[in-house]
């Protein structure tokens, strides 16, 4: 039975791996498909603000195939693209994406891309065509290609640096505030004296690929960084730490910080004295407000909708320090039907009340409007049913239109800090206008009552 979905949020397997692409730097995507694949995941990034890769401006190159590449094959046209891409674009890297058009017609991207490596240039491929999975699934299949080819580009095996970790599992794109949320995690590990690879960073995130087998631990932030840290656990004898989301303030950091610091052999007074001054700015700017916390009533009933890593990490930091109760969870980074009860399982028991999982927005609608709950945290498109509900939005998931998302975080204590304003500026707002309606209420009451006569003046 075909499945169809309304409003699908994650786009296809391309799209993911585009946008990981153009987040590397000195990286550059060929798209070996139709125009309109690359164009439709233009139109996606710029409205959702996911912004573009370091080339910038609407560069994407690529083989615009026709119907005669289609009928006839299409390797010669990506031959030419290749060399032309080359000459035009300084890269240091080249990443040629199928699509789902040149898959099913069977062209040997490999031959092609192997071919210009004979000829001295750095080209390499991922299969991504659309219809193997969702974006997620295109950065877990694009990451894997490229920690295991890039590196073999590179004329000499990386010097071996036990005191280094590659960060894995936070999707550009798909991870509204993926570039603040790598920085902060990169300031926290280098706390402690870790080298850093996050890949996406404003460092030369092709050297950082070429270097990543001689980093001493992999640690992977959602599941779709499982695969690329199996395979380079596989190839390079790499092990991995594996988190179920990024850490959102001083609990998850010091569990977090613990846990590399034993695998990597860091010293404990090392980890305890960062974290020290950790807590204590976490403490600088969370005491202020303790006792708004009780005046405005932070315990509410709330929903998150978005992909797993980011609905847990709010959540779970909501419920500890604010008293949040996660009455209903819609998990949407699951492609295509599967067991709710064995996926139900690999969250915490206690997370949620209910829990979802499907990126099907008239599925979402439906059960969020059947949900008591106070507030909403998710993306743009719950902007319609929090509207219906009367319930105010905080937008923090894939994808957000009106938000700019720059150095943005909610990982680590300076996202900590920044959730816990967004969170408790929305509730005060909503507790502001609730006021402000009521006294306007009395006042309209009390007008009433005194323009109104009296029986006995007539």
């Amino acid at each position: 039975m075909q499945m169809s979905v309304k409003s699908p949020r994650n786009g296809c397997a391309l799209h993911g791996a585009l946008q990981a692409v153009e987040a590397i730097r000195k990286a550059v995507p060929i798209v070996h498909s139709n125009p309109g694949c690359a164009i439709q995941n233009e139109l996606a990034a710029r409205a959702a603000g996911a912004g573009k890769g370091w080339i910038g401006d609407s560069t994407i190159p690529g083989t615009g195939v026709q119907e005669r590449h289609i009928i006839f094959g299409g390797a010669s046209r990506l031959r030419e693209q290749i060399k032309n891409t080359v000459k035009v674009i300084d890269g240091e890297l080249y990443v040629v994406l199928n699509s789902c058009a040149s898959a099913m017609v069977g062209d040997d991207v490999g031959a092609m891309t192997k071919e210009s490596r004979e000829q001295g240039e750095p080209v390499v491929d991922c299969l991504t065509a659309g219809f193997h999975g969702d974006g997620h699934y295109g950065y877990s299949r694009v990451m894997t290609e490229l920690l295991q080819k890039v590196p073999q580009l590179g004329m000499e095996a990386p010097e071996k640096n036990e005191k280094s970790v590659n960060l894995l599992g936070i999707l550009p794109g798909r991870d509204v505030c993926f570039r603040g949320n790598l920085e902060e995690l990169k300031r926290i590990l280098e706390g402690v004296g870790l080298e850093v690879r996050t890949f996406f960073g404003a460092e030369n995130g092709v050297e950082e690929l070429k270097k990543a087998p001689g980093t001493g631990l992999n640690l992977v932030f959602s599941k779709w960084g499982q695969e690329a840290a199996e395979k380079m656990e596989q190839l390079y004898g790499i092990p991995y730490l594996t988190f179920p989301s990024v850490p959102v303030g001083i609990l998850e950091v010091r569990n977090m910080l613990l846990a590399v610091a034993e695998r990597l052999g860091i010293q404990a007074e090392v980890a305890e004295s960062f974290l020290q001054k950790e807590e204590e700015r976490f403490r600088y700017y969370f005491r202020p407000v303790l006792e708004e916390l009780y005046e405005e009533n932070t315990r509410k009933s709330i929903g998150l909708v978005g992909d797993e890593s980011t609905v847990t990490a709010a959540g779970a930091f909501l419920r500890e320090y604010f008293g949040a109760v996660i009455k209903t969870a819609v998990i949407t980074d699951y492609f295509g039907a599967g067991n709710a009860a064995e996926k139900r399982k690999e969250l915490p028991e206690d997370f949620a009340e209910d829990v979802y999982f499907t990126q099907d927005q008239g599925e979402i609608s439906g059960i969020l409007e059947q949900s008591e709950i106070d507030l909403l945290l998710g993306s743009s498109l719950e902007r319609e049913i929090a509207g219906k509900k009367h319930i105010p939005l905080l937008e923090l998931s894939y994808p957000v239109y009106d938000k700019a998302a720059l150095g943005r975080t909610y990982a680590g204590i300076n996202g900590a800090v920044r959730l816990a304003e967004d969170y408790l500026t929305l509730i005060k707002r909503e507790n502001r206008k609730k006021e402000n309606e009521l006294l306007q209420t009395v006042r309209d009451r009390t007008f009433i009552y005194k323009v109104k006569p009296s029986e006995e003046s007539f």
